[in-house]
């Protein structure tokens, strides 16, 4: 539970962080004087580094544990979050884009680290669940972040804002540092480590290259599912207020409320599909293929819905669906190859981040001018229609595909004893505190080792 609740607290203030910004531009821009052409480059500064750091995060969690990495990345970020609220107005934009670009340089190795955490220091039957909690506390923190530094800056200032959010980023990067001081014992279960040893080297994933797992089709079918799920996730943030506003002729203030209740029903449904995992590991692909099937027939309704409400209904069922994959594909990161799922999570989540950029970028193109430049694209319906139509075929295609692949895990025919063996003879991957209490609690084994250290000396 402790594990959980920090890496839940981490992926939370590490969203207000990244998206606080959009908000505050306003205000910042009207006390620090930011011209409007530096604006985009400084709202992509974050994402520009963020899409950096995730693969070297990765290693670095896999090979030194995750406690390290979330405390040197929290706590770093901590310290340039102070720094923007102390800067001064003669630094000028040029340096928030710095520091904004540095701020997701760190950023990019929480969510690797988070999924080697939850396999280090989670029960295997409770890590699916685990992730959906650290998801939706993700999702969580960008309802926060959509809502509060608004509100909060009127109160404390802009640079109130950003203060509050380096204290609780120190309180994690704390937090870190003690799970990582924490006895062994403490961070893995004995019956969490025994079954853990006896998984890695039954699926062979020890004694694979890491390269052929890393590409290998269920690696590949995992990168995919990510991407198409934020490539939707990410378009639906980018235009629906727009799509709202423009095409419904509301408010922004009421779009804003539509929206933020299909974001809330999203947290709900990813707590949810986490209390009960119903399927396991085998059938991964199915709740993920069922999800993507769902998950695109309800967008290209709701892109195609004549009437805010009957849109935002839609939207809602969609949002409710997606908590299918926090029981799908996203618990693979830490199953496909346990010894490496810092890195698969790594360059899952960095290609799923150049999905999330291209996303909006490519309804700008589908859409075309805007009205009034040309009358044959006057019709909102059709020029929203085409959305619909790509949101079908990415969100239910593609994820359909990528969810397919993903295929259950390996069954293997050696006994636990014969696994054991071969783990301790050829491979080296697997920590030595885990081996160590995998064999301790098999009395067989031990009556093995002779045998073994015989063979070796043949």
């Amino acid at each position: 539970m402790g594990v959980t609740f920090l890496l839940a607290s981490a992926r939370f203030v590490g969203n207000i962080a990244r998206l606080s910004l959009g908000p505050l531009l306003p205000l910042l821009s009207l006390e620090l004087g930011f011209p409007t052409e530096s604006k985009p480059a400084l709202l992509s500064a974050y994402s520009s580094g963020y899409i950096l750091t995730q693969i070297a995060g990765g290693f670095f969690a896999d090979r030194y544990g995750a406690p390290f990495v979330l405390a040197f990345t929290s706590g770093a970020s901590a310290f340039v979050l102070l720094a923007l609220a102390s800067a001064p107005g003669e630094w000028g934009v040029t340096w928030w884009i710095r520091l904004y670009a540095a701020l997701g340089l760190l950023a990019g190795p929480l969510f690797p680290a988070s999924s080697v955490a939850v396999k280090e220091g989670v029960e295997p039957e409770r890590r699916a669940g685990a992730a959906a909690v650290v998801d939706a506390a993700a999702s969580a923190g960008t309802c926060v972040a959509t809502l509060a530094p608004a509100v909060a800056a009127a109160t404390f200032g802009w640079r109130g804002v950003f203060i509050m959010t380096a204290v609780a980023a120190l309180f994690v990067t704390i937090g870190s540092i003690r799970l990582g001081n924490a006895p062994r014992q403490k961070q893995f279960k004995t019956k969490s480590s025994r079954r853990l040893s006896v998984t890695s080297t039954e699926n062979g994933a020890s004694a694979e290259s890491p390269y052929k797992i890393l590409f290998s089709i269920p690696s590949l079918s995992l990168y995919l599912c990510n991407s198409c799920d934020n490539f939707c996730k990410y378009i639906l943030n980018a235009w629906l207020a727009t799509m709202f506003v423009e095409r419904y002729k509301v408010s922004a203030a009421e779009a804003g409320g539509w929206l933020a209740i299909v974001e809330a029903v999203g947290v709900v449904s990813r707590v949810l599909a986490g209390m009960r995992d119903p399927l396991g590991e085998k059938f991964r692909w199915v709740a993920s293929s069922v999800t993507f099937l769902l998950q695109g027939a309800f967008l290209f309704l709701a892109f195609n819905a004549p009437n805010p409400k009957s849109c935002a209904l839609f939207l809602t069922l969609y949002a409710f669906c997606t908590g299918g994959h926090s029981v799908g594909f996203r618990p693979r990161y830490f199953e496909t190859a346990p010894h490496l799922a810092g890195l698969l999570s790594g360059y899952g989540n960095t290609i799923a981040s150049m999905a999330s950029a291209m996303g909006p970028v490519a309804i700008g193109m589908l859409l075309g001018p805007e009205k009034g430049e040309d009358t044959e694209l006057d019709n909102e319906d059709e020029r929203w229609n085409r959305v619909a139509w790509l949101m079908l075929a990415v969100g239910g295609g593609l994820g359909l595909i990528g969810a397919l692949g993903l295929g259950g895990g390996k069954k293997s025919n050696k006994t636990p004893t014969e696994s054991k063996r071969e783990a301790l003879s050829g491979s080296r991957r697997m920590s030595y505190y885990e081996l160590s209490v995998s064999v301790l609690a098999d009395e067989d084994f031990l009556k093995e080792i002779g045998d073994l250290d015989s063979d070796k000396e043949d």
